[in-house]
């Protein structure tokens, strides 16, 4: 395949999973269509150009003027940009919103295809490309005002750039450079933070710099370009709520939901009775004590609920690891399996997403030597989760790291084709 041929072919790949995008949200809402859920960044947004900082989305009243940490402020900010010059929730606005997750979600698809290329070779790439651009996870959270597809891109552009510094030796100044575009991600959303060093390691394992000197100031240059980028955010936060707290302070909430009484049972019922957006009495108590001592509670109402039956808590973690990597199977219906979705286009995305990694295990087990690269893509992909296992679980968490789970299912496969062109049945004889 010639290089002109092949950047005919990727624009051609790339058009069609923007014209996929585009077209799932003209369908399924209407590309001006204001969403009517997951509406936290729709509020922020509104509020940020209102009072000039991030003020919760979670009490009622408007006019409040309490500041917030509950969310990151890079998504909020783009929000309230885009409402400030299109105006709030207009149809223009929210229009432009979703284009430019359509865009971040088909700049994945480019992304996805650049990783496996420098991984393996072509037509792993191009496998890697396809599973990406058809991705009912790529496609679906492009309907969302939320910062899905854009962290996604951020995902899949950290992990080429990790692999770009290991081509070659580079200065402190490029790995504080690193640090910097580490720390900015943080702040779109800070769940990629846990692997981290997975992802300033890897570079210096691919380039066999294990040298003390050679892995001391690269990792030193990464985390103060890490540090001065959160540092603006981190005192902010400070000063306003006289703790410290990393990027959001959401945490007791979000443990709260994994253990409530409801975690048993349906999952919508957890966000009915528990989330403030879908409760009024929890958004009218949010309105009463604040944010902040709303979150404080719901930790310490967490906490004691592990602490009483931890038995419940390590099986309530053991099925969300079973949702997380089956689409949210059980998530729906406690483990009652008869609240399995009936809708076909659920169906369809819990069967991709289940098929995917299924597939994906499958074949790293029929290799005999799986490439290092893909142990540490399985490495990274396995220790993300972690957070959300230990917390709750939705279909929407594993999308970040969708087009990396692509890349490891088109490794394992190129590896299971080349160690059958190796395989001799006459030497085995």
């Amino acid at each position: 395949m010639t290089r002109s041929y092949q950047s005919v072919c990727l624009a051609t790949l790339l058009v069609a999973a923007l014209v996929l995008r585009i077209g799932y949200c003209v369908v399924v809402s209407g590309l001006g269509e204001s969403p009517s859920s997951y509406r936290e960044y729709v509020i922020a947004g509104q509020r940020l150009l209102t009072h000039g900082t991030l003020v919760s989305p979670f009490v009622p009243d408007e006019s409040t003027s309490e500041p917030s940490s509950l969310l990151p402020p890079a998504y909020a900010t783009l929000v309230a940009g885009v409402y400030g010059v299109l105006g709030v929730e207009t149809p223009t606005a929210t229009a432009a919103l979703k284009i430019v997750n359509a865009l971040a979600s088909t700049l994945v698809v480019l992304f996805a295809f650049l990783i496996a290329r420098r991984m393996f070779n072509g037509w792993i790439a191009w496998l890697a490309a396809h599973v990406t651009a058809v991705n009912p996870m790529m496609i679906g959270f492009t309907d969302y005002i939320w910062d899905t597809s854009l962290f996604t891109l951020g995902v899949v552009l950290t992990v080429w750039v990790a692999l770009r510094l290991s081509e070659r030796s580079f200065g402190c100044a490029v790995w504080t450079g690193y640090g910097l575009f580490l720390g900015g991600l943080a702040l779109l959303n800070p769940a990629l933070t846990i692997v981290y060093p997975f992802l300033v390691l890897w570079p210096l394992h691919r380039a066999k710099c294990w040298h003390l000197r050679h892995v001391v100031r690269p990792v030193a240059a990464s985390v103060l370009g890490w540090l001065v980028a959160i540092t603006p955010w981190t005192v902010r936060n400070y000063v306003h709520f006289h703790e410290l707290s990393y990027i959001r302070g959401g945490f007791g909430l979000e443990l709260w939901l994994g253990v409530c009484p409801e975690a048993d049972a349906h999952g919508s019922a957890v966000y009915r009775t528990q989330f403030p957006l879908k409760n009024p009495d929890v958004q009218n108590r949010v309105a009463e004590i604040g944010e902040r001592a709303f979150i404080a509670e719901s930790g310490n109402r967490a906490r004691e609920a592990i602490a009483a039956d931890p038995v419940r808590y390590l099986k309530l973690t053991s099925i969300r690891f079973v949702d997380y990597w089956l689409g949210t199977t059980f998530s729906h219906s406690g483990t009652d399996l008869s609240g399995w979705p009936r809708s076909r286009a659920r169906a369809a995305v819990l069967l991709f997403m289940s098929a995917e990694v299924l597939l994906s295990v499958l074949c790293v087990c029929a290799v005999r030597r799986m490439h290092a690269d893909v142990r540490w893509l399985a490495a990274i992909v396995l220790v993300f989760c972690i957070v959300y296992c230990l917390t709750h679980v939705q279909v929407r968490f594993r999308a970040p790291t969708e087009p990396l789970i692509a890349v490891i299912l088109a490794g394992a496969v190129g590896g299971l084709f080349r160690n059958r062109k190796r395989y001799d049945p006459r030497k085995a004889a």
